[in-house]
Formats: C-alpha cells, sequence, structure tokens
C-alpha cells in the first residue's frame, strides 16, 4: 500500500471473500478504499444441463456464479469499516437485472460500483445508476462524505 501510495495513487484492497477483508484489517492495513463482492442471493439462475435449460434457486446451484457468499455478513461488516467501499459483481455476472443490482448495492452501503457492461448498455446503466443516487439511498448508510 505504501509503495501505491509512494507513487502518487490511491492504493485499494479487493476481495471475493469477507475473511481475506476481515484478514487485511486484522493485520492493520488501511487502504484509501475497498472492493468487496455484494450481490442478492435470492435470485434464479438458468442452469444448462446439455440441451436442457432450467431454473433453479440460490440454494440449489451451490457455487455457480455466485460471487458473495454472505450478504448480510458483508453489508455489516463494510458498515464498520472507514475507507469508501466499491462493490463488485454486483449483477452476478448477468443474473440480476441493473434496475434490482445497482439499488440492492448503493442501499447496502456501497459507496461507488463497479459493472462490466457491454457497449450498448452504457446510457440506460448510468441513467438507472443516476435514478438511484438521486433517490434517498444516502438514508440507507449515513457517510461522512455524503452529508
Amino acid at each position: 500500500l505504501e509503495f501505491i501510495r509512494q507513487n502518487g495513487l490511491p492504493a485499494g484492497i479487493g476481495a471475493h471473500e469477507l475473511s481475506t477483508v476481515k484478514a487485511c484489517v486484522d493485520y492493520g492495513l488501511e487502504p484509501d478504499f475497498w472492493m468487496k463482492t455484494l450481490h442478492l442471493k435470492s435470485y434464479l439462475k438458468v442452469h444448462h444441463e446439455l440441451d436442457k435449460c432450467k431454473f433453479v434457486t440460490h440454494d440449489e446451484v451451490m457455487y455457480k456464479n455466485v460471487f458473495c457468499y454472505g450478504p448480510e455478513e458483508t453489508i455489516a461488516y463494510m458498515e464498520t469499516l472507514k475507507q469508501p467501499w466499491i462493490a463488485f459483481k454486483i449483477l452476478a455476472a448477468g443474473s440480476i437485472e441493473p434496475e434490482v443490482g445497482f439499488r440492492h448495492a448503493f442501499e447496502s452501503g456501497a459507496d461507488f460500483i463497479c459493472v462490466g457492461m457491454y457497449d450498448f448498455q452504457v446510457v440506460d446503466n448510468a441513467n438507472i445508476a443516476m435514478s438511484v443516487l438521486n433517490s434517498d439511498f444516502k438514508n440507507k448508510r449515513p457517510r461522512p462524505w455524503l452529508a
């Protein structure tokens, strides 16, 4: 982190597993920002088996398109950190609609979102993000820089 900062850049730590973030905190690391996966776990997934396609719930397909294994624990823990949090994998590889995923991330305390998208999705996704940011999401988790 110090090497990155010595070169005039902000230094962050990112993780899929909350245990990684906790270990970094326990070790005394203080990044300028965190990146942590976050998404709803109650979405339907499409699971392909040969030529068939069937819908299954999150619990039926363990570890397929699951990037945040404990969203409630993640939300609670990230709230205790003073640094900004960038939530990523919020759409679970396209399994969650942007309207749902963006709102969930911001209302759950993410300060920023990192979202992969195709070029034809940029305008719609930017408008969706602005709609959420112009809503009352700030009341869900106060942050010093949002006052």
